[in-house]
């Protein structure tokens, strides 16, 4: 851990066993985002809540614009120069790569103050702050594609736990002494920073030649529309929520997304180790474990995605009563509604990057689905959100998500040939299942108490119409034997 990130010397772990150790290290910067609302929605109110994501929310979508993608090109395009075992072309694509993450990082820290300050009608100190975090949100994203593109996936995850535990004592800290408003940002700000600096690789040197450094940028700049677009939009749907119903309601809004979100970690943990490993099959010309690995990994999430999501769907009445209690009461009517959008973006992870892994004009059609879908979702917001509230919100976010995961499931599905029409059936039947028990519920009013149980209920169900793929996840030896 506190050696320097190594580019050229990968630790060999199997795909099974690599998502296991992203999906810890994800699960740990889950908890700090999740234990950040939580303790703030809970000592500071619904209304600090809501400036605290709203603030979060600004510094990501920033982030967005060029260095959160600048960690998915580190991934895809050192994982594919070690696959050339070209150890000079993986010092120079890092160095270039860490080059852009400087340059736009400063910019964006400086381009946020402004921009919070006509969000949240606030004050240039409270800027500072979310400044601070764009910058260390920027080295964090960058880094961590480094480390998961040089193959360093266990050193990621030790400083993913290491840089969780300071700022959840930072945060309580702070919380204790009577901090509010957009400082409560700070422990986030010390646990990306910490991180960056155990991530950055200082070895890189050298500089590609034009027409790879063409390539990069080209990519990155895709990438980062692309991202505006997908995960860019559902933090400016928590921001659309503040400024449809105000600091309360955006409150409300940010109680239920944390709700949603945390089972996402999952894909977005196979994603880390997916894209390296398809550039890295792509980049040897082995398309059949391409194709075998764009496969099972969408079996595997529609398979678990659907389970979970199902099931909270399911238990959301139980949820927010239990999680956030009676003052966030209106996060009951959302929750279902984001977590379908959640899951939706959730299937279509391992088709977008087979799409991404495989070329530019990939990374052009998986942007071109994330912008029409975006546009799709404000749309409805502008319509919508003014008669509805953060319901409307919620509504439009889930439109958008559905364009976005589709247009990439439905071009590989057809482009690959892959034999999905079973699997997904399953899934609109599962989801059929959890939307009648849904409205049974609030229709009959059933005690809450009985939602368990019918989740178990579901699961049953789901498990027997899903017993072939269960019995194929790739599950890592350790835990096979075990």
């Amino acid at each position: 851990m506190l050696n320097p990130v190594r580019l050229d010397d990968p630790a060999r772990t199997s795909l099974a066993r690599g998502g296991v150790l992203s999906t810890v290290g994800l699960l740990a910067q889950g908890i700090l985002r999740f234990a950040t609302a939580f303790l703030v929605g809970h000592i500071a109110g619904r209304s600090e809540l809501g400036i605290v994501a709203s603030a979060i929310a600004t510094a990501t979508i920033l982030a967005l614009l060029w260095p959160t993608t600048t960690g998915s090109a580190a991934s895809k395009f050192l994982a594919r120069a070690r696959g050339t075992g070209d150890s000079e072309q993986i010092r120079a694509t890092a160095a270039h790569l860490r080059l852009r993450t400087i340059e736009t990082a400063v910019v964006l820290a400086l381009v946020s103050m402004p921009v919070w300050v006509l969000i949240d009608r606030g004050s240039w100190p409270g800027a500072v702050s979310v400044a601070a975090l764009t910058l260390a949100y920027s080295g964090y994203s960058f880094t961590r594609g480094v480390q998961f593109g040089a193959g360093q996936v266990p050193r990621a995850i030790a400083w993913d736990i290491t840089s969780v535990v300071l700022g959840l004592a930072g945060l309580v800290v702070l919380l204790v002494t009577g901090v509010r408003g957009p400082a409560l940002v700070l422990p986030l700000v010390l646990a990306y920073g910490l991180y960056t600096l155990a991530g950055w690789p200082y070895a890189a040197k050298g500089r590609p030649d034009r027409a790879r450094r063409r390539e990069l940028d080209g990519f990155v700049a895709l990438g980062a529309v692309g991202s505006l677009a997908s995960t860019g939009f559902l933090q400016l749907s928590q921001i659309s929520a503040k400024l449809a119903e105000g600091d309360a309601a955006a409150g409300q809004y940010a109680a239920a997304l944390n709700l949603a979100t945390p089972a996402s970690m999952l894909a977005a943990s196979l994603s880390l180790v997916l894209l390296p490993s398809m550039a890295e099959a792509w980049g040897r010309a082995d398309h059949a474990a391409f194709h075998a690995q764009t496969d099972r990994a969408t079996r595997a999430l529609a398979v678990i995605m659907v389970a979970i999501f199902g099931s909270i769907i399911v238990c959301s009445r139980l949820l927010v009563d239990v999680i956030w209690g009676a003052p966030f009461a209106a996060a009951r009517n959302i929750l279902p509604v984001l977590v379908v959008a959640v899951l939706a973006t959730n299937l279509g992870v391992a088709c977008v990057n087979a799409l991404t892994a495989r070329s530019q004009r990939g990374m052009v059609v998986a942007t071109g689905s994330s912008l029409l879908g975006m546009a799709i979702g404000a749309t409805m917001w502008l319509f919508v959100a003014p008669r509805m509230g953060i319901e409307g919100v919620a509504l439009g976010y889930l439109c958008g998500t559905v364009v976005i995961a589709a247009i990439p499931v439905g071009i590989v599905w057809r482009k690959d040939g892959h034999e999905w029409g079973l699997l997904f059936g399953k899934v609109a039947l599962g989801l059929a299942v959890v939307g009648g028990t849904a409205l049974t519920q609030r229709l009959t009013e059933l005690p809450v108490l009985l939602d368990p149980a019918l989740a178990l209920a579901f699961l049953a169900l789901w498990w027997l119409l899903n017993r072939g793929d269960i019995a194929r996840l790739p599950v890592p030896g350790f835990l096979r034997r075990r």
